[in-house]
């Protein structure tokens, strides 16, 4: 820009702008004009008259200024007089005492086009630089919050990527922005959300609305996808209208949540199951004590026939009777093992505590009852391939381990599809593995199992089945029953190609068998004992005596009040088995009245227990020493526990 001195007259107009205005004549330095806005930024109002009165140069003006001062405002040379005119100059310069100046200067010509001034235009921008200063700091925090915030920042326009944070590059498996700028916005959203995602691109984009807070889930680079809570903002980027999305992967949150919920589910299966095992628990104590009494004797009269070698064909017919009937009472009794195994299972999940009941076990045992109860499912879907191996004998419960394989079976014969059933095979397997422990893998060629579902098939109530097919506890009941043993349970299935179960046990070391002393075992056989059994259920205690014996003398008490006045009648009882939990006056209240008046009979007392406890009844049993029983009643423990006490 280019002054002449025509322009520059009147200067008494000047002294009301916020700008310093200063003429210099060059080549003789005689300052022309200086307002007095001039004056106040180069503290000069001393000077100001002798300006005005034309007195001043600009050698003295020099002077008068401070050194830094002085440096700061006129740093550049006058323009030589009679020199063509040069361009304007502009910069910002800083003042030693902090202020910032924005100093324009500018040769003045005359008519002629020659230089003959030069004039400087000085405004005070502290407070603005400082402004922006404070923005552009501003904007740096914000970048770096963005950059490098927990939360996924992406910028589209045109429904294009234009702006993409580090955090989303990371959540979606990207190297580089690149990748992603310029791509369709909707190539990172799954499928089945896409329709969402554009009502809300058009909410935000087209309408300015703000795009809530909702659940979107984003595919990564690799197909997989995650969940994550997605908002968007209409604004201006770049001088163009666009849309800023934040999400943040909620997976982890969920999964808690998941947990949380889980936790919730099984306290409330442990309440519920504690009641209704102790329900299933009495009746089905004289299922199972009957049943096992009904085969023993069973038993009995098919060795008595065969020692008698009764010939004939009506005692051929009768013994082959009587071996059907063995069996199905055999069956009977396995399927109430299984009942009380399964309502043992249900109560794992509100107590810890178990009665073992281990023995030493031929895996191939439990695994054939457990195919011949899941032959009728089997046999319409598949053919049925068995591999068995010579392997030791493993320390466990027989009948839950039949449990396990039952479930493994039926799971499998529900992966295979119902037609084609020449094609389909399950095949079961008994082996040594390399670690010398004993392997039962069950295979099925149906449709595998996808890998995110593979992750979590042992997790309580997951379950891909449709709502009312399954309750998603198998599995996870399975994987508790084999780690109670010490073993392990995994899983390996490729999709399309079907499923591999295997369960590893530990083996039994071989152990010699202790000599025990005939004399011992006629004395234990041939001891009587004076039995009380206090039960309110009286088909309970029937069974009860049924299975301690006619060997010893038993006496039954079907309400607590019965119970009581035998105990109190002074007669010696050496057991008294009684129930924990009974209406009225329960077995606990028996036993703490009995301390009173006969301490003696104290520690005679066997609690029985349907597994159902009230707080006080766990302190109680926390609290006292005696022995106690689980119904059903298992005969072996019974037995043993009545020689024990007689022992003592």
């Amino acid at each position: 820009m280019l002054v002449t001195l025509d322009v520059v007259r009147p200067w008494s107009m000047s002294d009301g702008l916020s700008l310093g205005l200063y003429l210099v004549a060059v080549p003789s330095g005689r300052v022309l004009y200086a307002n007095q806005r001039f004056c106040q930024l180069g503290g000069l109002e001393a000077l100001e008259e002798l300006i005005r009165q034309g007195e001043a140069t600009h050698s003295r003006i020099l002077h008068s200024l401070p050194a830094t001062h002085a440096e700061a405002l006129f740093q550049t040379q006058l323009s030589p007089c009679g020199q063509p005119p040069s361009e304007r100059e502009e910069r910002q310069v800083a003042l030693a005492d902090g202020r910032m100046l924005r100093r324009i200067s500018t040769p003045v010509c005359d008519a002629a086009g020659k230089v003959t001034c030069q004039l400087y235009l000085f405004e005070d921008v502290t407070e603005r630089t400082r402004a922006e200063e404070a923005l552009r700091r501003s904007e740096q925090s914000y970048r770096k919050v963005i950059e490098n915030g927990p939360e996924a920042v992406f910028v589209h326009t045109g429904q294009r990527f234009i702006y993409v944070n580090p955090m989303l590059l990371k959540a979606l498996r990207y190297e580089d922005a690149s990748e992603l700028i310029g791509q369709h916005i909707l190539t990172i959203v799954h499928p089945d959300d896409r329709e969402l995602v554009r009502q809300r691109i058009h909410a935000a984009a087209d309408l300015g609305e703000l795009a809530p807070l909702r659940e979107i889930r984003y595919l990564r680079r690799d197909g997989t996808w995650f969940d994550a809570e997605s908002t968007g903002l209409p604004i201006e980027f770049n001088g163009a209208k666009a849309v800023v999305v934040m999400a943040r992967d909620v997976t982890e949150r969920k999964r808690m949540q998941a947990q949380l919920l889980q936790t919730d589910r099984l306290s409330m299966v442990g309440t519920l199951s504690a009641g209704v095992g102790h329900e299933i628990n009495n009746p089905l104590s004289y299922v199972q004590a009957n049943l096992s009494l009904a085969l023993e004797s069973t038993r009995q009269l098919v060795k008595e026939g065969v020692e008698a070698g009764l010939g004939g064909p009506d005692a051929q017919r009768r013994a082959e009777q009587l071996r059907e009937l063995e069996t199905l009472l055999q069956e009977a009794h396995e399927g109430a093992l299984r009942v009380r195994n399964i309502v043992r299972d249900l109560k794992s999940f509100s107590r810890q505590e178990e009665v073992e009941r281990r023995t030493a076990v031929d895996v191939r045992e439990p695994l054939a009852f457990s195919l011949k109860m899941a032959a009728s499912e089997l046999r319409h879907r598949a053919q049925l391939i068995t591999k068995y191996e010579p392997v030791p004998l493993v320390h466990a419960d027989a009948s839950r381990l039949g449990q396990v394989f039952l479930n493994l079976l039926i799971n499998a014969v529900q992966a295979l599809p119902e037609e084609g059933s020449t094609q389909n095979t399950i095949t079961v397997g008994v082996r040594l593995d390399t670690s010398g422990r004993v392997a039962v893998d069950v295979s099925d060629t149906g449709a595998g199992i996808p890998p995110e579902v593979l992750a979590r098939i042992f997790d309580p109530f997951f379950t891909t089945k449709p709502v009312g097919k399954g309750t998603g506890l198998g599995l996870s009941i399975c994987h508790g029953i084999i780690r109670g043993f010490g073993g392990e349970i995994s899983v390996h299935s490729e999709v399309g190609r079907g499923t591999t179960f295997t369960v590893l046990l530990p083996a039994m070391q071989p152990v010699a068998a202790a000599a025990s002393s005939p004399d011992s075992q006629v004395s234990r056989s041939e001891r009587r004992g004076r039995m009380l059994i206090i039960d309110d259920e009286p088909l309970v205690a029937r069974s009860l005596s049924r299975l301690i014996g006619r060997q010893h003398h038993v006496t039954v008490a079907v309400t607590s009040q019965d119970g009581m006045a035998q105990l109190t009648s002074g007669e010696p009882f050496d057991i008294i088995f009684c129930d924990l939990m009974m209406p009225g006056l329960t077995g606990m209240d028996i036993y703490e009245q009995l301390r009173e008046c006969r301490p003696e009979l104290a520690p005679r007392f066997v609690f029985i227990t349907g597994g159902s406890y009230t707080p006080r009844a766990r302190q109680f049993m926390e609290a006292v020493p005696n022995a106690w029983m689980e119904k059903p009643f298992d005969v072996q423990q019974l037995r043993r526990l009545i020689g024990k006490v007689l022992e003592t």
